[in-house]
């Protein structure tokens, strides 16, 4: 018995923070002591509360989800791009294989951009570029890797752009806060996940039987709202792999 798995950060925020009250109403009805995690709880509803915390200052202001949504298609491009990277490891011409080496050595040193708070990312993607535009440009164009460049480049840009010139300091200070409050839910409920896991491990699943089936039908209900949206987001992302250049092995 396996507690399924859920991409919070396709979540916007309002979904991210229900599916978390549903994970503590499913924690509450099979009761913390028996699900033996005592010790993590208290960290899940205090990372929780300062979620929906600023979560209310959000709705309570004029500020939606665009920069949110904005994130997302970045982190998406982002994720698109180091996915040609790693397939361009397995290329049947050296030159190319040995481009992407390179490419997914810079990579690993960078790290999973998207879970860093908002300017961090930006900072940390401006670096990245100025590398892939530069010392690594050849590489770049031996793994045909230039239209994800491009593409980043401007989203990245888009994303600076709308959060400089739309929002004003105190407005956009909560539109920060709430990725770095959604990490901290979400570290909070995997530790939750590896405990209970580990338990059925070594104890079965007999016991938590329950409790893992009703968190998989919460999981699997999500999952399902992600897929239909990310359906309505295929023919752009198919837009943006056609206009990539072929691989030039020359």
């Amino acid at each position: 018995m396996k507690i399924k798995s859920l991409n919070f950060k396709d979540l916007r925020n309002e979904e991210h923070y229900k599916f978390y009250l549903d994970v503590d109403y499913i924690i509450q009805r099979y009761k913390v002591r028996n699900l033996g995690i005592d010790k993590l709880h208290p960290a899940f509803l205090t990372a929780l509360q300062d979620e929906f915390t600023t979560l209310n200052i959000i709705r309570g202001s004029v500020i939606t989800d665009e920069l949110y949504e904005t994130d997302l298609l970045r982190d998406k491009t982002f994720s698109g791009l180091a996915g040609t990277v790693k397939s361009a490891l397995k290329h049947f011409d050296p030159e190319v294989s040995n481009a992407a080496i390179r490419l997914n050595d810079l990579l690993d040193l960078y790290g999973n951009l998207s879970v860093k708070p908002y300017d961090q990312e930006t900072a940390a993607i401006i670096k990245l570029l100025s590398e892939f535009e530069g010392s690594y440009s050849t590489e770049v164009a031996k793994i045909g890797l230039t239209a994800w460049v491009q593409e980043l480049k401007k989203q990245n840009n888009a994303f600076e752009s709308l959060k400089t010139s739309r929002y004003d300091e105190n407005a956009l200070k909560p539109q920060l806060q709430i990725k770095n409050c959604r990490i901290e839910t979400d570290k909070a409920y995997r530790a939750i996940v590896k405990r209970i896991s580990a338990h059925i491990e070594i104890n079965g699943d007999a016991a938590f039987a329950g409790f893992v089936n009703d968190l998989n039908l919460r999981i699997e209900s999500y999952n399902q709202t992600l897929a239909l949206r990310q359906g309505r987001n295929t023919k752009k992302e198919a837009a943006l792999s056609d206009k990539q250049p072929e691989v030039n092995t020359h």
